[in-house]
């Protein structure tokens, strides 16, 4: 399997698109087998390579990504930010701390801020405990104050924190009555 993984990766920067496609494709298929070997390109130079392997890794939604497509939330390039967003979407809530840790940098470009805004407010419309914590943050974060963004981040980070930890434990036993 892995010579086909190997010869995958390679027609990923094939002038063919269709190739480009079917490679892809293949590599989707092969799951999560194929993201230690995605993720390598994204260290590379060549733009067409980091969307391809971006692509794929958002569809496969390897949790191994999640450092990676938080990275690509800053890329210059649009279309990569969207990919990561896409990928972060995709692995569900365990993205929303990284993301907000990512919106608490007073600095943050302006590509991270809506990207962070596209998959917050995914994950608000599917939890209103969410959407509750967030809602102070969503009200701000497509403006340009990003001390008020950046401090409403780290706010609602500590309210999903808190309410993590407060969830009762899924793996505890009930308590045992007293008869």
């Amino acid at each position: 399997m892995d010579d086909h993984l190997d010869r995958f990766i390679a027609e990923l920067g094939s002038s063919d698109g269709m190739a480009r496609k079917r490679a892809r494709e293949a590599l989707v298929l092969a799951g999560r087998p194929a993201a230690p070997l995605l993720r390598h390109l994204l260290a590379g130079g060549d733009k067409r390579l980091r969307w391809e392997a971006l692509k794929a890794l958002a569809a496969i939604g390897d949790p191994g990504s999640l450092e990676d497509f938080v990275r690509f939330l800053d890329d210059p390039e649009s279309d990569l930010r969207w990919l990561a967003a896409t990928g972060l979407i995709r692995l569900g809530p365990r993205s929303v701390r990284p993301v907000l840790q990512a919106l608490t940098d007073p600095k943050a470009p302006r590509g991270r801020l809506e990207m962070g805004r596209r998959v917050l407010s995914e994950f608000a419309n599917d939890s209103e405990d969410l959407a509750h914590s967030l809602a102070p943050l969503m009200e701000v974060i497509g403006g340009n104050d990003q001390a008020v963004i950046a401090e409403r981040a780290a706010r609602a980070l500590s309210d999903v924190d808190l309410a993590a930890a407060s969830e009762p434990d899924a793996g505890a036993s009930p308590p045992e009555s007293g008869a």
